[in-house]
């Protein structure tokens, strides 16, 4: 019986070293490295002897318990439960804490935003009122215009040049536009 288990463990550290491709370091070929492998068999036997003994000492003691330790374990559990839920509500608290902590954020930020608005607009306001221009008197009956007829060739930027106005100011005085096309015989304010 001996043999046969012995037999069986040899087949199955076989199996395991070519599934691991195990090579003897001496560098032997699998039949002469016999000798290796009944020495490592036989070492292997007793620790896995042990792990089974292990699990058999464990199992036994869990099945022998008397009554109480059932309860103690349900008694664990409940516990574990209630940390669950704990853990659960604490971390949705912390959710709500990070949400308040960005809303305090963008609070400052409004705030921030609002004073400086009202600074801008105070600046505004300072800009408008030294800004404002006293409307032109109109022009008085005395005051000549003067018009200037235009020649094939010329643009509105040679008139304006030649009056010492801008090509702007000149548009505004005929209500015209830069880009309109002005035609030879045409007549354009040109002061007044």
């Amino acid at each position: 019986m001996n043999q046969d288990r012995n037999e069986a463990a040899q087949e199955f550290m076989e199996e395991i070293v070519d599934d691991l491709g195990y090579k003897p370091k001496n560098g032997r070929n699998q039949d002469s490295g016999s000798t290796v492998r009944r020495s490592a068999s036989t070492s292997l036997i007793p620790w896995g002897i042990g792990i089974i003994l292990f699990v058999a000492l464990i199992a036994v003691l869990v099945m022998n318990g008397n009554g109480d330790s059932t309860e103690e374990l349900a008694s664990l559990q409940a516990g574990l439960n209630s940390l669950e839920e704990r853990t659960a509500g604490l971390n949705k608290l912390e959710e709500r804490v990070t949400r308040l902590e960005r809303l305090e954020k963008l609070e400052d930020r409004i705030v921030r935003l609002e004073k400086e608005s009202k600074r801008l607009q105070q600046e505004i306001e300072k800009t408008i009122s030294r800004n404002i221009t006293v409307p032109p008197k109109k022009s008085s009956p005395a005051v000549k215009q003067t018009y200037h007829t235009v020649r094939s060739g010329e643009s509105l930027y040679m008139i304006a040049k030649k009056y010492g106005i801008s090509t702007d100011r000149l548009c505004k005085l005929n209500n015209i536009t830069p880009k309109e096309v002005i035609q030879p015989g045409q007549k354009l304010l040109v002061g007044g």
